[in-house]
């Protein structure tokens, strides 16, 4: 009795199962096993129970996964696999997988591209039964799957159910029938279904077996237009959250094709732009590019399959390339960039001018500040919180100069980056000079009568204030060779949007930079932290000088390795100079004679102006070997052509981009790349390195680092050799085991399943 009763049991628990299914018995199973837990289900389903032959039936296996796992398209891209669907239907004919437009995966960190389902999916064919069929039918089909989340399981699922063949009688719909209509509507359907136009444009001719390549699929929708008549075409937009998912390709035999943007050409319509490689041991016949588009026209979402001839030639054949402009992604539209609502990148802006505040840029002028301020302790609150808003109002002074700048190089045409000031050699001179000046003030040689370097008397009255806002000008002109945490994303976000954004951007940046010296202020207790004034100011502010002059040292060393050692000791020639003259000024400053400190001080002015002007400044750097330091890594000069050369070789990449100025730069260079296990490791795994330059102007080096949603230095890529499409983003700050963690995972004897 008791075994007969478990049985009861089982037999009425099937039942149940089957009947959460509304599928028959047999036409029900689950798969995948992970860990005692099935991840995938499978039901077949019929739209019809009852057909006539010659009529259509569809048949379908609908998959559902377990929350967060996934199963592929029928290109499941750079890893993964299709299911497999093989159908046993007696006395018909079975057509091909109606495949629904997929969604994009970007797995291991970005590290992979692959193209599937989450939740479920009905994969469903026609069935068409010959004349001659008649009565019940068994529908059977054998489905190979590979569900993935981090792992992925294989799974067999074996189904089966029957279908009723009515000769002379009526077709009778199933329960499942809307279903079927429904995942219909997420089918592709050939180009001539809607009103659409494609077109294909190549950056040559043909593609020869081990060509890189550029490519553009160009969308119009149209509408209307008589016979002879053109047709108006409408605004087309991507159907996807990310533009350059829009489009999933289907690559022929031996051409890897990634979606590289989105843009909008000259005529209403969209522009989804391509890099490809083809293999060198890819055959040379005619080919066409084909894949899936995910559209919005007219207010309707529209799918569409794409078929566009894809010329080829034989390897070594004459070519001729062709200049299109359409073919390159817009720094402002790179496939990498983050996607970040406006709020999310003001927010990254104050965080990374607060860090800012940490940087050896900075440093400097903040100790001044909080020195400042021990001067100030015998003032009021009032006083002293209004030095703390003419140094907030100088940094946002500054920053909204900068913003302006900004948008007015690029309304004239010109693509900068955060820190672009520093490319040029004149700037550093200028403020190499400044800086001197600013140090002679402190170590007493002269005094500024508005106040700028008088510490001594940095609280009494308007003229520290504005000193206060001088110093708010120059904490903003030594804050943009860094770039700290949070900074890069946002001014990444701010250099790829409109004026009013990137206004927003760098006052936010300013706020962050400003706000612990004016908490300092606002706050009493506070404030009181600060020592009180005292015979140790006078060493204090000697000292703060000498730090000025490390800052000079170390813009003499920049221009240096921009400029050549010429332009290196002009300068310095030329800051002795000016030091000479500054004392001359202070000299006559302290006989107190008016009328020749005025005239002094405008002939000062005057010949340090010209000085600057007349600088040998334009000098060519000094070579790569010449100037490499025991910190950098040895590697060939960043291009384009050479990362892909080398991944096509497949070998891994690393790559990484830097400018002589940069601070942030030079201490990861420092601390991480220098050190030995890093260099171990990249030899050890045979990684090819590319040291991309950033201290002069490069425009292939500013495209990339706008491709990647950066508008200055550092970045730092990781590339492995099966998946060449996304590298490895590393972050601004690194640390060894981070780094090494990248190359572990990016190395070809390790591989990730996905």
């Amino acid at each position: 009795m008791p075994r007969l009763a478990f049985a009861v049991l089982l037999a009425a628990l099937a039942g149940a199962a089957r009947a959460a299914t509304d599928v028959p018995e047999g036409a029900f199973a689950n798969t995948a096993n992970d860990r005692g837990t099935t991840r995938l289900e499978g039901r077949l389903l019929l739209d019809h129970d009852a057909v006539r032959p010659g009529e259509i039936l569809q048949a379908g296996v609908l998959l559902t996964m377990s929350p967060h796992w996934h199963v592929y398209w029928r290109n499941s891209g750079q890893s993964g696999a299709p299911p497999r669907l093989r159908w046993q239907i007696e006395g018909a004919e079975v057509g091909p997988v109606a495949w629904p437009f997929p969604q994009v995966f970007r797995e291991a960190d970005a590290f992979i591209t692959t193209y599937g389902y989450t939740d479920e999916v009905l994969l469903a064919s026609p069935v068409t039964f010959r004349s001659g069929a008649s009565g019940e039918v068994t529908v059977r089909v054998d489905a190979d799957v590979l569900v993935c989340r981090v792992q992925c399981i294989p799974g067999e699922l074996h189904l089966s159910r029957p279908v009723r063949i009515v000769p002379g009688g009526e077709s009778l719909a199933s329960a499942d029938h809307a279903r079927f209509e429904e995942w219909s509507l997420r089918v592709p359907q050939p180009v001539g279904a809607r009103e659409l136009e494609l077109e294909a444009m190549l950056s040559q001719s043909a593609i020869r077996p081990g060509d890189d390549f550029k490519a553009a699929l160009a969308v119009h929708a149209c509408s209307g237009g008589g016979e002879g008549a053109r047709a108006a075409c409408v605004a087309v937009e991507p159907a996807t959250a990310n533009a350059e998912d829009a489009f999933v390709p289907d690559p022929p035999s031996g051409i890897e094709l990634l979606v590289t943007g989105a843009r909008r050409p000259p005529t209403p319509g969209l522009l989804l732009t391509l890099k490809g490689h083809v293999s060198p041991s890819a055959p040379h016949t005619d080919s066409r590019l084909r894949g899936a588009l995910a559209l919005v026209s007219g207010g309707h979402t529209q799918y569409v399959e794409v078929d566009l001839p894809l010329p080829r030639a034989a390897a070594g054949a004459a070519v001729t390339p062709i200049a299109n402009p359409w073919l390159d992604p817009p720094p402002s539209a790179a496939s990498f960039a983050p996607v970040l609502p406006l709020w999310q990148a003001l927010l990254l802006a104050l965080l990374g001018g607060l860090v800012l505040n940490l940087m050896p840029c900075v440093l400097p002028v903040l100790a001044i500040k909080v020195f400042g301020l021990a001067e100030l302790a015998q003032h009021g609150r009032a006083q002293i919180l209004r030095h703390g808003i003419a140094y907030t109002a100088g940094v946002l002074a500054s920053m909204a100069a900068l913003a302006a700048t900004v948008a007015a190089l690029r309304a004239a045409g010109a693509s900068i980056g955060w820190g672009f000031q520093f490319q040029e050699p004149l700037f550093v001179a200028a403020i190499a000079a400044v800086l001197v000046v600013f140090a002679l003030s402190l170590f007493g040689v002269f005094e500024f009568r508005l106040d700028v370097g008088r510490v001594a008397t940095a609280g009494s009255g308007a003229e520290g204030l504005r000193r206060s806002f001088f110093e708010g000008l120059l904490a903003v002109v030594l804050a943009t060779p860094c770039t700290a945490p949070f900074l890069g994303t946002a001014v990444g976000f701010a250099f790829a949007s409109s004026t009013a954004t990137i206004a927003g951007i760098f006052l936010a940046i300013g706020v962050g930079l400003a706000l612990p010296f004016l908490l300092i202020c606002a706050v009493p207790s506070w404030a009181r932290l600060v020592p009180r004034s005292g015979p140790w100011m006078e060493q204090l502010r000697i000292a703060l000088g000498f730090a000025l002059l490390a800052t000079v040292v170390w813009l003499a060393w920049i221009l240096g390795r921009s400029a050549g050692s010429d332009a290196q000791a002009a300068l310095l020639a030329y800051l002795c100079a000016l030091a000479a003259g500054v004392w001359v000024f202070g000299v006559l400053q302290r006989g107190e004679r008016v009328g020749a400190i005025r005239a002094a001080g405008m002939a000062l002015i005057a010949l340090a102006l010209l000085g600057l002007r007349a600088l040998p400044l334009e000098g060519a750097p000094a070579a790569a070997g010449e100037t490499a330091g025991k910190d950098e890594l040895a590697g060939e000069r960043f291009s384009a052509s050479g990362v892909d050369a080398a991944l096509a070789r497949g070998a891994p990449v690393f790559v990484y981009f830097t400018a002589e100025w940069c601070l942030t730069c030079k201490v990861n260079e420092h601390a991480v790349l220098g050190d030995q296990r890093v260099r171990a490791a990249l030899a050890q795994s045979g990684f090819e390195v590319f040291k991309g330059d950033w201290t002069r102007r490069d425009g292939e080096i500013r495209d990339e680092l706008a491709r990647f949603g950066k508008a200055g230095v550092p970045l730092y890529l990781v590339y492995g050799p099966k998946a060449t499409a996304q590298p490895i983003v590393l972050p601004e700050l690194l640390t060894v085991d981070l780094f090494l963690k990248a190359l572990h995972q990016a190395a070809p004897n390790t591989e990730e399943k996905t």
